[in-house]
């Protein structure tokens, strides 16, 4: 098949995420276009800043806005040729609408593929959501899903709620939180790590358990790094970066 459009990678959000983007982009190819050879896959541009500011913790108002960093990326990638963008950061996807409005180039959202392949496999149901805290509660995955019929449940939702989400999700993606800041030796310092996997899955329980999810979400990129598998908690888990991979592949070969 020919390619239509070149695909454009905004990376470094974190450095390991967009790494692991990028061999689902290749899974992506072999399942949907059948390539096997070197020259049957997809060609793209990647703009990896990990200096961008932390995007929950600009959400919270505790670091700088990551939009010009992200449009800067977006500019990168057009002019080396990108015809549209995918971002590879869950919580970057709070800026989506500006980057949508001030940035040069189409976005595909992986936030939008994701609430739809989940009203696809549980139509009506419940969606576990494991994500950062920025992403929760800012409702970024919650106003898709309720808007698809759907009802979205976090850690914050059960019982402990709080400490849950700390010590379950944000410690394994960003480190021991010590004194009000998250120390780093994370997934985002790592790039996963059993301990990493075992906590990951304590919450993936309790949202099954304790929340009535049917299906689970890695919502974070970083997650599926420790994370791995289409199954948790005798749940499905759906992977967002492995979703916007097809979607961005199906649109550059105008499937």
């Amino acid at each position: 098949m020919r390619q239509e459009r070149l695909i454009g990678i905004v990376g470094g959000l974190g450095p390991f995420a967009h790494i692991d983007f990028e061999r689902k982009l290749l899974e992506a190819a072999s399942e949907l276009i059948g390539a096997r050879r070197d020259q049957d896959f997809p060609q793209w541009v990647l703009s990896s800043i990990p200096q961008t500011p932390d995007r929950t913790e600009a959400y919270f108002g505790e670091a700088n806005d990551p939009t010009p960093s992200l449009t800067q990326s977006l500019e990168r990638l057009q002019g080396a040729g990108a015809h549209f963008a995918v971002v590879a950061c869950n919580t970057a996807h709070l800026f989506l609408d500006r980057l949508r409005d001030e940035g040069p180039l189409p976005i595909i959202s992986l936030i939008e593929v994701t609430a739809d392949e989940s009203a696809r496999i549980a139509p009506g149901g419940s969606v576990g959501l494991l994500a950062t805290t920025g992403t929760l509660r800012s409702r970024l995955y919650h106003d898709p899903l309720e808007a698809r019929g759907l009802r979205p449940v976090s850690p914050f939702d059960v019982e402990d709620g709080e400490e849950l989400q700390v010590r379950c999700v944000m410690e394994p993606i960003y480190g021991p939180f010590v004194d009000g800041r998250h120390q780093g030796g994370g997934i985002k310092t790592d790039g996963g790590s059993p301990r990493a996997r075992a906590l990951l899955e304590g919450a993936a329980g309790r949202l099954v358990a304790d929340g009535g999810a049917d299906v689970l979400v890695a919502g974070c990129t970083e997650i599926p790094l420790a994370l791995e598998g289409t199954e948790v908690a005798g749940r499905p888990l759906l992977d967002p970066a492995r979703l916007l991979a097809k979607a961005a592949v199906r649109y550059a070969y105008g499937v």
